[in-house]
């Protein structure tokens, strides 16, 4: 049975709470790791807290340790960086989550580019005393937020899905028959807004699979399907930046890039729709995606400015790899493409490309 939402964990009653966040870093410019971190010397606490802060530095071009030279750290905060190849930002996160120890409470992550609100830490970890094991807040992307394009959270639909919690700043509880299909249903948490009671982990990490997208969606929605409690905040406390991010720079539409996003997003809608205890309804979400996705590949596999880039290994390797995954139905899919493009409809079309 999920606790008594508004009795605090036995872990609680300790004397001090420790909060674990991660970082992966991989950057090309100067001062944009410095900037994550000013927000987190700035957290502000009501009870006595330590964070530990970790540093996964993915072989990036400007070395973690060069932007941390000039840092000074407040006492309750301990510093800990480590390297590893390059490996992608799930490696970077699952190498952290490995080296946290028992005797922490919280995990929360904050992209490197990417910056908190000086509550943020403390309001997310009194919503999960109040016990829940997953936390997340709106994320500001100026000039809007995460939460102003998601249906959830569209004024007047979804109201009975959550219920305020008696702590002020607008957070909520969400319904836990309903949490695991509204996080199957959309991307509700960017990664720097998501903290996360450290024992309700176990043993899930990242997929390691899902280098350019998805893997933050995919764990949120494994974690929907195994945690007792998920609650939110209305607010954004988290800020994203503008340094590099695999998903965001991938989104030039006819890009080798693009190409390999759509790939890794494929295949996190196919591990979604093995998760343990989802839906018949958020399982057939995943297939519904898997197609939309699928038709966006064709479409960019149709256009030739996606070519003129066979000359780089890499992206030639991306495209080869595009064509294996929807060659069975790449046909049909070009077919109804050209179809709605010219807005008319010919059997003699339909012959040749079936």
């Amino acid at each position: 049975m999920p606790p008594d939402p508004v009795q605090p964990y036995p872990s609680e009653l300790r004397a001090v709470r420790r909060i674990a966040v991660i970082i992966p870093y991989f950057q090309r410019e100067r001062g944009i790791l410095q900037q994550a971190l000013r927000s987190i010397v700035a957290q502000t606490f009501t009870a006595p807290t330590e964070v530990e802060l970790l540093i996964i530095d993915d072989s990036s071009p400007i070395p973690a340790q060069d932007e941390l030279a000039d840092m000074e750290l407040p006492p309750w905060l301990n510093l800990r960086t480590m390297q590893q190849s390059n490996a992608g930002p799930a490696a970077a996160r699952n190498h952290g989550l490995d080296q946290i120890g028992p005797d922490i409470d919280y995990v929360a992550f904050l992209d490197s580019d990417d910056s908190w609100a000086p509550d943020h830490l403390q309001q997310g970890v009194d919503a999960l005393e109040l016990g829940h094991d997953f936390y997340f807040c709106d994320s500001a992307m100026p000039p809007s937020s995460l939460f102003a394009s998601l249906t959830l959270f569209a004024q007047g639909a979804n109201e009975d899905a959550f219920e305020p919690l008696p702590l002020g700043g607008q957070i909520y509880r969400l319904q836990p028959d309903r949490a695991g299909q509204f996080m199957v249903q959309e991307y509700l948490c960017q990664t720097s807004a998501v903290i996360l009671r450290h024992r309700a982990m176990r043993d899930l990490r990242f997929e390691e699979r899902l280098r350019y997208a998805g893997e933050d969606w995919l764990m949120w929605v494994r974690l929907a399907h195994s945690v007792e409690g998920i609650c939110f905040s209305k607010l954004a406390k988290a800020q994203r930046g503008e340094g590099i991010n695999l998903y965001r720079d991938a989104h030039e539409r006819l890009g080798a890039k693009n190409l390999r996003r759509l790939m890794s997003m494929v295949l996190a809608n196919r591990l979604m729709k093995i998760t343990p205890g989802i839906s018949a309804a958020a399982a057939r979400l995943t297939d519904q995606r898997i197609m939309i996705l699928r038709r966006e590949m064709a479409a960019i596999l149709l256009h030739p400015r996606v070519y003129q880039g066979l000359k780089n290994g890499e992206q030639r390797r991306i495209i080869l790899d595009a064509y294996r995954l929807i060659n069975v139905s790449l046909l049909p899919l070009w077919r109804d493409i050209i179809i709605r493009k010219m807005r008319w409809h010919s059997p003699r079309l339909d012959e040749a490309m079936t």
